[in-house]
């Protein structure tokens, strides 16, 4: 998860099924608890927080001939005292999920064609005091 989720630098497994992680968005550092589900036979990922965000994913893998289609339904209901941070970093929130949803496949994609690696979003690049580093 840290080599190519934005703002995620350390994820740890707590058994099975069930993930923590740690991060840093926009300044403000974050710890998660959540869970995991993967079936490589359907060529599905699905997750979940446990936090105080309702925060929720499921991405799948298609077959698209030379090339892989990936498909992807994120669903966040962020805290009210969030939206700032959104506003601050790309100017909407769902602005600030798509590029992190973006810069997510692109570094899954490096990785997977081996030239490359975690490519950061700009909700990496803002520091604690709102500024892009």
């Amino acid at each position: 998860m840290p080599q190519y989720l934005p703002t995620v630098h350390e994820a740890r497994p707590q058994g099975e099924g069930r993930v923590e992680v740690d991060g840093n968005a926009a300044g403000h550092e974050y710890h998660s608890d959540g869970w995991f589900e993967l079936d490589q036979q359907a060529r599905t990922m699905k997750w979940g927080s446990d936090g105080e965000n309702r925060y929720s994913g499921h991405l799948e893998v298609k077959d698209g001939g030379p090339q892989a289609l990936v498909n992807i339904t994120l669903n966040f209901d962020p805290r009210p005292d969030q939206e700032e941070a959104f506003r601050q970093q790309m100017g909407t929130r769902d602005a600030t999920i798509r590029d992190g949803l973006s810069k997510a496949l692109e570094s899954i994609k490096n990785i997977c064609e081996g030239h490359g690696g975690k490519v950061p979003s700009q909700a990496d690049r803002i520091n604690h005091q709102g500024y892009v580093s």
